[in-house]
């Protein structure tokens, strides 16, 4: 029930949206002709003498039209706006999940940097498409329905139907000659963007290799492919403009054509004019909404392709039961693999709170499987009493954003301030090589070494105060005096209880209190 009412309250929201746009379409629409007829009612009125015109009603009604307008207007930015951003925030969240969910072994995985910052903007694009495309979808159906009958009443059904043809014309010229060309462009940009990032990154090293110039061609080479694409996308843009304007200046004319066969009043003249001049400028703008809607399904089809489905069934994190209480955490029931070394066997182990687990084995012994299974199961079965995480993995291979160090810790804690992020740089022996809360990253941290990135990456995860801390292979890359701090640093956590994967544990480690080892490798006596 809890996801049906989720589900329901952003249709609803978007609902609302569309129709509050439609009435401030259609209240344009009847200002723009009540007010045309209006004025030239007055102006015939004047000119003739002996005449009478009651202006009370139609002033009333163009007052009434205006309020309307703006606030449709108003309402419709606010309510379109959340919408979207609810859509927006659900498609992230969904993409989260199903990273989540996905096997980091994966060479095409969500986590990786460039994949998820495109998954990111694609997320975005889904959610835009309710204003970019759906509302002016809605928004030209109904003005043109209204418009069509307010011109049938007022004249005939002829130059209402021809009104009708030229704004079919008119959007079926925008739909199919928008084509692909902002999702040309963007994806052509998208491709400068990491070439630029991978040029500056790697530049020095190609330069010793004597590369550069290399480098610079093929850089060069994406900036002229992302130049045509915009000429492209300009030339398809003012070709259709231009189409569109003939065919709304074709239909005008032959609008008033039929509509001065039946001889009308002038004041009618206007108001057909006026409604038969902004219903296909109206229509127009449709050519914008069918990029969008472009963009949004190609955004879609590749979210729906790079990200498996999140399915409680995913083969990669086998089964594992767990608990979780105040007296620690604990699991069983873990069905570890045969290998060529030892035997299948089923696993489980206990751990007070605030002591360690150690799992051990070689490479491949099912270390980061093991520890992935364990983090999954206690996120589901334990509940957030104090807004800290229930379990939180460090895996070997953990993804830093591009910015600051700053930056990178505060997604942890938003409320961490500068000085206290340095601060915990020189706890984790950071500070020695200048890193400071504002030093930046580069694209995936690529601009520290191996061991800063370990060491920030921990220090991101100790900021949440997670119930349990899951760390895989959390020594690599720092030497040894640096790891027994680090490890101590881990170790000495007052309220977390720890579990590491490590292929052995290191004497001083071993001769420590509330220390549990869980060898993989070894065979059952």
């Amino acid at each position: 029930m809890t996801q049906v009412r989720r589900g329901r309250a952003p249709r609803s929201l978007a609902a609302a949206g569309l129709v509050l746009a439609v009435v401030a379409e259609l209240s344009s629409a009847g200002l723009l002709g009540l007010s045309g007829w209006f004025i030239s009612a007055c102006a015939v009125a004047g000119a003739a003498a002996f005449s009478s015109f009651s202006y009370v009603a139609p002033s009333g009604g163009v007052r009434a039209f205006a309020l309307a307008r703006v606030a449709g207007n108003y309402g419709k930015r606010l309510v379109l706006h959340a919408a979207a951003l609810r859509r927006v925030a659900a498609a992230r969240s969904d993409l989260f999940d199903r990273a989540a969910a996905t096997d980091p072994a994966q060479p095409d995985r969500l986590w990786s940097g460039d994949l998820l910052d495109r998954s990111m903007a694609d997320a975005e694009s889904l959610g835009m498409a309710l204003i970019e495309s759906t509302a002016p979808v809605a928004v030209t159906a109904a003005t043109t329905a209204g418009a069509v009958i307010a011109v049938a009443l007022a004249t005939s059904a002829l130059p209402a139907a021809v009104l009708a043809a030229g704004v079919v014309i008119t959007a079926a010229i925008a739909h199919r000659t928008a084509g692909t060309a902002r999702e040309t462009e963007q994806s052509t940009r998208k491709a400068l963007r990491t070439e630029l990032v991978g040029a500056v990154d790697a530049w020095a090293e190609m330069a010793s290799l004597g590369a550069a110039g290399e480098l610079a061609a093929r850089t060069t080479t994406r900036l002229t492919r992302l130049a045509a694409a915009r000429e492209a996308a300009g030339r398809r843009r003012l070709r259709t403009a231009l189409t569109t304007g003939l065919v709304g200046t074709a239909t005008l004319v032959a609008t008033l054509a039929c509509v001065l066969d039946s001889t009308p009043d002038p004041a009618t003249f206007v108001f057909v004019a006026l409604l038969a001049l902004g219903v296909p400028a109206q229509a127009g703008h449709l050519a914008h909404a069918a990029e969008a809607r472009g963009t949004a399904r190609a955004a879609h089809r590749r979210l729906t392709e790079s990200a498996p489905p999140h399915a409680p069934s995913d083969t990669t994190v086998p089964a594992i039961r767990s608990w979780s209480t105040a007296q620690g955490i604990g699991f069983a029931d873990y069905g570890l693999p045969p290998t060529a070394l030892r035997p299948g066997r089923v696993l489980g182990a206990t751990v007070d709170r605030g002591a360690t687990l150690v799992v051990t084995g070689r490479s491949g012994s099912g270390k980061s499987t093991l520890l992935r299974a364990l983090a999954r199961s206690l996120r589901q079965s334990t509940e957030d009493h104090d807004h800290r995480p229930a379990a939180l993995v460090v895996a070997a291979d953990d993804y830093l954003f591009t910015g600051t160090l700053g930056s990178n810790w505060r997604l942890a804690d938003p409320a961490l301030t500068d000085s206290e992020v340095d601060t915990r740089l020189a706890e984790l022996w950071l500070n020695g090589t200048g890193l400071t809360a504002t030093t930046p990253v580069g694209p995936g941290g690529r601009q520290l070494s191996g061991g800063e990135l370990r060491r920030v990456c921990l220090g991101r995860a100790l900021a949440r105060h997670p119930h349990v801390l899951i760390v895989d292979e959390p020594t690599t890359g720092l030497d040894d005096r640096t790891a027994r701090h680090v490890l101590g640093i881990l170790a000495d956590l007052p309220d977390t209880t720890l579990v590491l994967a490590l292929h052995d544990v290191p004497a001083w480690l071993e001769r420590a209190a509330h220390v549990v080892e869980l060898p993989l490798d070894q065979k059952e006596p």
